[in-house]
Parts: C-alpha cells; sequence; structure tokens
C-alpha cells in the first residue's frame, strides 16, 4: 500500500484546487532550509497543482512593523506588492501582538481555517493544499474532509506535525532542490522593485472615471498659489510705485509776498495773452441792458451795440395828453383824431 508521503497515481486533470499559504511559516522554513525566499507564487501553486485547475491562491501573514528597523516594513511591502500583481491570488493579513521580546500572530491560523472550511462548503474546489505542517489546523482539515474534499499537506519534514501529516490524504514533502527553478531572477527582482517604487493612487483620491483627484487637487492648490503671489506681487509693486511717488514729491515752499505778487501778474499776463490768441464769440445784443465791458465801450477791438431808444408807455403818453387835452368837443380835439385817423378835416377846408 502506498504511504501518503508519495503523490497519488489516479490524479483526475478535472479536479478543482485552491491553495492555501501560511506565509510566516514558509518564510521561516525557506531561510533556514534554502537561505533565500523571493518565491515566484504563480509557479510554485501551478507545480503544486500538478497539472489540475488551480482556481485560487491564498496567501496568509502579518504586517511587519519594527521602531529599530524600517527596511523590515519596506522589504515586506515590495514583497506583498509583488502577491498583489501575481494572477489569482489573494492576500490575507493578521495583526501582531508584541509579548516581551517576542512578536504573537493574532488572527491568521483562523482566517486560514475558516476560507478553508468555508468554500469547502461551497463547492468551491475539490481539492485543497494546505502549505503548512502546523498542528492547529487539523479540526479544520477534518472538517474539509467531512464534507467529501481531498487535503493535501505540504511542508518541510521539519516542520511537518504528526496531526497534520495523519489527517491529511497526501502529503507533499519539500527539499532544496524541490524549488529549483521557482525562484525569482534579477531582473524580476528589479521589475518588482520598480512597480514598489511607483506612486500609489488612493481609493479616496482616485474617481470612478480615472481621475486622479489627488494630482488634481495639488494642480489647483498650485495655481492659487500663484495667484496669491502674482497679486501679491502686484501688491507689493503697487506699495513701492506709491512710495517712491511720495519720496519724489517736494516739499512746498512757503512764497514771500513780493513773490506771491509777481507770479500773479505774470498769470495775469499769460491769460491775457491766451485771450488775445483765442477766438470770441460775438456779444448777444441785450435790449435794454448795461453793458458789463469797459468805460471805453471796446472789446476785442468792436465796440458795442447801443440798445434802442425806450417806448414812452401808455400811461405816461396819456398824462402827457391829459395835461395838453383840450375840452372835448373843441375844434382842435377833433382835428387831432381825424388827422389820426386820415381824414379831412371838413371845418378846415
Amino acid at each position: 500500500m502506498p504511504s501518503k508521503s508519495s503523490r497519488a497515481l489516479n490524479v483526475r486533470d478535472s479536479d478543482r484546487v485552491m491553495v492555501f499559504i501560511d506565509g510566516s511559516n514558509l518564510y521561516h522554513v525557506l531561510s533556514q532550509s534554502c537561505g533565500r525566499h523571493d518565491l515566484q507564487f504563480d509557479k510554485f501553486a501551478l507545480k503544486l497543482a500538478n497539472g489540475r485547475q488551480l482556481q485560487r491562491i491564498y496567501y496568509y501573514n502579518i504586517r511587519q512593523e519594527s521602531d529599530t528597523n524600517r527596511n523590515v516594513g519596506l522589504e515586506q511591502q515590495k514583497f506583498l506588492d509583488s502577491l498583489y500583481d501575481t494572477p489569482y491570488v489573494e492576500v490575507r493579513l493578521g495583526i501582531w501582538k508584541q509579548r516581551g521580546d517576542i512578536m504573537v500572530e493574532k488572527g491568521v491560523d483562523v482566517m486560514l481555517a475558516t476560507d478553508l472550511v468555508t468554500n469547502a462548503y461551497k463547492d468551491h474546489y475539490d481539492t485543497a493544499i494546505v502549505v503548512s505542517g502546523d498542528a492547529d489546523f487539523y479540526p479544520a482539515l477534518q472538517a474539509v474532509k467531512d464534507v467529501g474534499k481531498h487535503i493535501e499537506v505540504a511542508a518541510f519534514d521539519m516542520n511537518l506535525s504528526a496531526e497534520s501529516s495523519r489527517v491529511a490524504d497526501v502529503v507533499q514533502k519539500f527539499n532544496k532542490t524541490w524549488f529549483t527553478g521557482l525562484w525569482m531572477t534579477r531582473a524580476q527582482a528589479r521589475s518588482r522593485s520598480a512597480a514598489a517604487s511607483r506612486p500609489e493612487v488612493s481609493d479616496e483620491a482616485a474617481s470612478p472615471n480615472g481621475e486622479d483627484k489627488a494630482a488634481t487637487k495639488a494642480a489647483s492648490g498650485r495655481r492659487s498659489s500663484s495667484r496669491k503671489s502674482t497679486s501679491t506681487s502686484a501688491t507689493g509693486s503697487r506699495t513701492r510705485r506709491a512710495a517712491a511717488s511720495t519720496r519724489s514729491r517736494k516739499p512746498v515752499s512757503r512764497k514771500s509776498p513780493v513773490e506771491s505778487s509777481a507770479t500773479q501778474t505774470d498769470e495775469t499776463e499769460s491769460e491775457k495773452i491766451t485771450d488775445t490768441k483765442m477766438r470770441r464769440t460775438p456779444t448777444r445784443r441785450r435790449v435794454g441792458g448795461t453793458s458789463s465791458d469797459p468805460a471805453n465801450g471796446t472789446s476785442n477791438g468792436r465796440s458795442t451795440p447801443k440798445p434802442p431808444a425806450l417806448r414812452k408807455s401808455a400811461a405816461s403818453e396819456s398824462k402827457s395828453e391829459t395835461d395838453d387835452a383840450e375840452p372835448v368837443g373843441s375844434p382842435t380835439r377833433r382835428r387831432n383824431w381825424r388827422g389820426r385817423l386820415g381824414l379831412s378835416n371838413s371845418e378846415d377846408s
């Protein structure tokens, strides 16, 4: 009877396979056994599937942080970025607690066991390959077997527990030569570093249309700052010009009475010369008024027209007629009004 450590000969190519990787366990074992851990997880999972249909790869770990060595977090971030770029890989990150000098993982084993059992009950795979020899997983392995699924455990012999080896249907034991051709090349490592150094656009900064709102906000901030600097420079230039004009103004000196009178005389003469050269509009005739021209009655070489003689009013005429009037019916009175009418006097004729 073949042992569990040998691969079954009747592997069906139609089987759906899911790979569950305990990342922290695999990292430490690869560092101890192979001296490196830059593994290509897509090729690693395909080799584990052995020609079967690979549905998905789940990778479990914690986010490493160190107050003394910041390079630890940077190196892990580069590694996680490479996993995010790998097709059909899901990354599950737990938390860690510091207990003295030891960092303890929290939630990783529970997440792996939960995904293992949930996908089995949802019939998402036919065979589950668990890359870990930890004994804590044997209850979940047994639950998957009870659903009718197959369980395979892949681990180094140095960290393979008896419980996992007993519950698993097939056991795949690793060694150093098993990983030949699965390591990253130098070109792939450089491309991974370049991909990790790309600027990241957060979910809040990216709109549904693909517009980078963070870049737009930065550009608008630059425009507003340039407008502020322009307005500030314009205000400063206006202030400098005002200060320069204030400094260029000469103080007003008080003039003596003799100088002020001489200045007024010069201004009067200049005004006269200007008035002589300018053409004046003819003065309108004002009837019955008095002229405001000089006493000689000339202005600009022209004589001012004299107003016509005033007519006597009717009251004055009636008064004079009354004074020289003759009695009504006298011959002289009749001649006067007949003469005004243009009639001949019969009495004279």
